[in-house]
Parts: C-alpha cells; sequence; structure tokens
C-alpha cells in the first residue's frame, strides 16, 4: 500500500475539550493541511476510543495512506493502540509518529496560549517531518547494518551492552557486523557510537531525527528571532516520563523549548548536536536517567563521556560550550524536570542568539563550521 510518495494523514484528539481553549487547533488544521505530502486532516474528541479509533482505520482506506501522525497525548500512552489501527487498516504498524501535544505542550503552558500554541505548531511540524522518513520495518525497532559501509572496526560490538552484535566474513577477508533483532534492545548507543556510519536504527533512523532538527531550524541562520531557540533530546524511559508527569501536574514552566524523544539520551548522536548548532539552535539540552537508573543499564555513562568529548570539538569551533548540557532526570522527577528546563531556558537567553544566526559578515565562521563534516570532527567523538 505504500507509495514512493508519502500519504499522511494527520489526526487530532481534544482529549474530551481537556486541551480546548490551551492551544489553537484552527491554526494547527491549517498548519497541517498546508504540509507538503498531508493528505487527510481530522480532528475528534476522543481519538483513543473504540469508535474513534475505527474511523481512523476507515480514513487510512479511503484515502490511501501510508503513514499517520497522531496529535494528541504522549505516545507512551497509547503509541502500540495507534500502530494496531495503522496494521489492521493494511499498513506498516511502525508508520505512526504521535506527537505530544497534551501532557508537554498544552498542560504545561496552559496559562499562554500564544506560546503553547506556537509551540504546538513547531512540534506537530517536526512530527510531520519526521513521518515523510519512516520507512516499514519487517521486525520493528532495532539496529541495522549497511554492509557496504561496515568497516568491521567493532566499535558497535564493544558499546552493545546486551552482547547481540557480532561478526561474519565476507570476500576478500573482510568481516562485516551483524545485529541479533530478535535480541536487540533498540537502543542506539551502537548506533550513535559507529565511526562509518553503518549502522541505523529502526524506528529511529537518523534520517527521521535530521528532518526533524532540519524542520525546527528552517530559517534560524537568517534570524536572531525567536530566541532563545532550544532543542532538547529527552530518553523514552527517564527524562521524557518526567516531562510527561510535569504535564499532569500541570507545573508551568518556559516554553522555549522544542522536544524530540530518543529510546536513550547513548541513541543522542554528537552529529544531531553539530547540525542543530550549525543550523542556528542558540541550545542543546540531552536529558537522560541518573547513573544506576539508566533503561539500557549505561546508555548515560556513554552519553556523558560521548557528549564530554563533544563539549571540545564545540569549543574548537568557536562555540560557548555552555550552549550544550547534559543533565541526569528519571521517570519520578517532574519538579526536577523543570528546574533543569527553567535554569538552561535561562542561562541560554542570558548568552543571547548563537553566533551562527544572522551575523556581520566579519564575524562568519568558516564553511567547516556550518556544515560540520570534517573528517577529524566526524570521528573525533565517537
Amino acid at each position: 500500500m505504500e507509495s514512493s510518495t508519502p500519504r499522511i494523514g494527520v489526526f487530532f484528539c481534544d482529549c474530551g475539550q481537556t486541551i480546548k481553549g490551551l492551544i489553537d487547533y484552527d491554526k494547527l488544521r491549517d498548519l497541517a493541511q498546508n504540509e507538503k505530502d498531508v493528505v487527510h486532516v481530522d480532528k475528534v474528541d476522543f481519538l483513543c476510543s473504540s469508535s474513534s479509533r475505527e474511523s481512523v482505520t476507515e480514513a487510512i482506506r479511503e484515502n490511501g495512506l501510508d503513514r499517520i501522525v497522531v496529535a494528541a497525548c504522549s505516545p507512551r500512552a497509547y503509541l502500540l493502540e495507534f500502530q494496531d489501527v495503522a496494521e489492521r487498516a493494511g499498513i506498516n504498524r511502525f508508520m505512526v509518529e504521535q506527537s505530544n501535544l497534551r501532557d508537554q505542550v498544552a498542560w504545561i503552558h496552559s496559562l499562554d496560549e500564544e506560546s503553547a500554541t506556537s509551540k504546538a505548531m513547531d512540534q506537530l511540524a517536526m512530527s510531520i517531518a519526521r513521518a515523510r522518513k519512516m520507512r516499514p520495518s519487517r521486525f520493528g525497532p532495532g539496529a541495522a547494518v549497511n554492509e557496504e559501509m561496515c568497516s568491521g572496526c567493532g566499535v558497535c560490538a564493544t558499546t552493545c551492552k546486551a552482547g547481540v552484535i557480532d561478526f561474519k566474513p565476507i570476500d576478500g577477508g573482510h568481516r562485516v557486523a551483524r545485529v541479533d533483532r530478535s535480541e536487540c534492545k533498540a537502543c542506539g548507543a551502537c548506533v550513535a557510537a559507529c565511526p562509518s556510519g553503518a549502522l541505523n536504527l529502526e524506528g529511529f533512523t537518523n534520517e527521521e531525527v535530521i528532518a526533524e532538527v532540519d524542520e525546527f531550524t528552517e530559517g534560524l541562520l537568517d534570524s536572531k528571532e525567536p530566541s532563545p531557540a532550544i532543542l532538547v533530546f529527552a530518553c523514552h524511559w527517564c527524562s521524557y516520563p518526567a516531562a510527561d508527569l510535569a504535564g499532569l501536574k500541570r507545573m508551568q514552566m518556559d516554553a522555549r523549548f522544542r522536544m524530540i524523544r530518543t529510546p536513550c539520551s547513548a541513541r543522542v548522536d554528537p552529529e544531531w548536536v553539530l547540525r542543530a548548532m550549525s543550523r542556528g539552535v542558540d541550545g542543546v539540552l540531552i536529558l537522560g536517567g541518573s547513573e544506576g537508573n539508566c533503561h539500557y543499564q549505561g546508555g548515560n555513562v556513554r552519553t556523558r563521556n560521548r557528549m564530554l568529548l563533544l563539549n571540545k570539538v564545540l569549543e574548537q569551533l568557536g562555540f560557548d560550550t555552555s550552549r550544550l548540557a547534559v543533565e541526569w532526570i528519571d521517570a519520578d522527577e517532574p519538579y526536577r524536570f523543570r528546574a533543569v528546563i527553567e535554569d538552561f531556558v535561562t542561562k541560554i537567553a542570558e548568552l543571547g542568539p548563537s553566533p551562527m544566526r544572522a551575523p556581520a559578515e566579519e564575524e562568519k565562521m568558516t564553511s567547516a563550521l556550518y556544515h560540520g563534516r570534517d573528517e577529524l570532527t566526524h570521528t573525533a567523538y565517537r
């Protein structure tokens, strides 16, 4: 049923009017209808109800959709159910993206509809951009090897704490990595560590996340507003549920950050950070779980070590290293989540816009800084 050109459906949920009046759904609907590759948009009160899910199934079939974006609550709550909906409609169950507009937008910014709506529009556009890059998966989330690119260096195997990566010989005595997908935990640490770029994580591919980064950063280089523009990477098991819990408690906080959910903080590729900063982001915050509480047994340690090295690269490129921060927040720490967000937003606001944004001619950095593609930069933090 999938075609070469994506056919995206966007489905909004008002959650029984608990979001009504907190964000402007008319603006969100207009945005969705004008997005490239979006061919169907709908809004219901309770998208999670059995009757609504059946209507989504019918809409997928009637409109020939091959992927959907669900703009509703947290993906930790209903993503599996909407994947079932997709599967019943005849498309791959992993062609579903859920944009968290309730817990992490409307409910934590409920005192400022304008800011909440602006953030919701960005998060929705990022989700649609990610949906364009989604590809059907046979096995679900897990590491996959491009054998043509694999150097057989062994970094992935030493990074994998689950011990599911070994090697197989190929022609000429060369070896390539092999992943046991039945046992892969889909943390993505090996993917972020791979120096040759041969590994990718189905379900959280580099292409999907880069699409989100590029969507958020579109136009930032040409203007010093809005400022600060902050990107937050949050671990699905630790800091992301803390953000959900902050929403459940209606804890108000500054809206000047945008969130990308990752399976683990160790999945955050330093090149994502470099790309975001080279495209004008004022600050990047990476959130994982505290040491000893990582769902993947040490992913946070690998994150810390990798980002310490990245800080040295950023310093050489001329960035204030305060623009990148790594913090540890467990799932039951919504108050710490708010404190960390507020402190980081305040710090970046005081630093002012990134030097990459609309600089004077004499202040422009080298092309290597703009693209972050120097080979030494590419491998130094792996």
